[in-house]
């Protein structure tokens, strides 16, 4: 992060940011921060609901993404083949394949979402 010393923290908390994307069944996704600097990284949060379903399309090649569960189960789904994941597990993937996430077991499954976005070209190393 640029700034002042003293500015160079900063603390957010995800009922601050309107959620970006509402599932049918009460799920959300919530852009939390994103860094600064040549490869920035998003940070989300998400809830998905046993069953719901939030397909993704693919973004640009050199983006890859990690999803950790923090509550109940999903299946993330990349390229057709399923991996699931529950609380305690992480999972990373390049994010120029379509993929899904799907909330699965019978809780709420809660997730944080890393966004690790590759530096444009010409950036400094």
């Amino acid at each position: 992060m640029e700034g002042p010393a003293e500015g160079r923290g900063r603390v957010v908390s995800a009922n601050a940011v309107m959620p970006l994307r509402a599932g049918e069944k009460g799920g959300e996704a919530r852009l939390v921060l994103t860094t600064s600097g040549s490869a920035p990284v998003e940070v989300w949060r998400w809830k998905l609901e046993p069953g719901e379903e939030y397909p993704s399309h693919p973004h640009q090649t050199g983006l890859v993404e990690t999803v950790s569960v923090t509550a109940g189960q999903m299946v993330l789904v990349v390229d057709g083949t399923e991996h699931p994941a529950e609380a305690g597990q992480t999972a990373t993937f390049d994010g120029d394949s379509p993929r899904t996430y799907r909330g699965s077991g019978t809780e709420t499954c809660h997730l944080i979402m890393t966004v690790h976005i590759s530096p444009g070209p010409g950036a400094a190393s």
